[in-house]
């Protein structure tokens, strides 16, 4: 398989990750329908995957914010805070 190939497989693989929301674990089948989806496409064309265009590549931005969890809400704890005494002061001699 030619390096071109592999990248748009790849890259195409991504995109259907992506496109699922970013599940885990399918791994495998993204990068089984990326192989089917590129060979139907060079086949489609009638030109060889070497010359064929690159796959488009998804923005990181997307996928980073796919993959962020919901935010966390901070522990309150249910007892109130003591006020401390100041520190009394040292006295320097003179």
């Amino acid at each position: 398989m030619s390096v071109d190939v592999e990248q748009r497989i790849r890259d195409r693989a991504y995109t259907i990750w992506l496109e699922q929301g970013c599940p885990h674990g399918q791994d495998g089948d993204h990068w089984l329908q990326a192989e089917r989806d590129v060979a139907a496409t060079v086949t489609l064309v009638g030109i060889p995957a070497e010359t064929a265009a690159p796959a488009v590549k998804a923005p990181r931005k997307s996928a980073k914010k796919a993959v962020e969890a919901e935010p966390v809400a901070p522990v309150v704890s249910e007892a109130p805070v003591k006020a401390r005494k100041p520190r009394a002061r040292k006295t320097v001699p003179a």
